[in-house]
């Protein structure tokens, strides 16, 4: 794995996490009350992903790696430094069906979709109409 650097970006940072968004095809945007979290490499950003307040719970969104740079690790340092911030309370993502077992290494188990918050709901269901392979997971903090 190449030598990378984690960094929680500061709002001056967050024009480079765009980048990557726009560069990846990611829509989800970032914003200064996320907890945005990014790996660099090199002097630029390679991967990243947002801990968004909503609803009371944390979200995990917006896990990217650029194409060329997957399955070398870089998303499972991201996800492994993100865990304290996920201890912090009840926490979803909402993944391709592919990654439970990535996901379900930090805590994350599948939930039923009654279970969601209702804005999490409404999320999945949109995704699922637009036929995109997703399921939701929820992790709870340790006792």
């Amino acid at each position: 794995m190449r030598a990378i650097k984690i960094d929680v970006m500061q709002p001056a940072g967050l024009a480079e996490v765009a980048r990557l968004y726009d560069t990846v095809g990611y829509r989800g945007g970032v914003a200064p009350a996320d907890v945005t979290i990014a790996a660099r490499s090199e002097g630029r950003v390679i991967g990243a992903l947002r801990l968004c307040p909503e609803g009371g719970v944390i979200v995990l969104r917006g896990m990217h790696v650029l194409p060329g740079l997957q399955r070398q690790g870089i998303g499972r340092v991201l996800l492994d430094h993100c865990v304290p911030y996920l201890d912090r309370g009840p926490a979803y993502c909402v993944p391709y069906a592919h990654l439970v077992a990535f996901y379900g290494r930090v805590g994350f188990a599948v939930a039923p979709p009654a279970s969601l918050p209702g804005f999490l709901a409404a999320r999945l269901a949109g995704y699922v109409a637009a036929d995109r392979p997703t399921l939701a997971m929820r992790r709870l903090p340790p006792a």
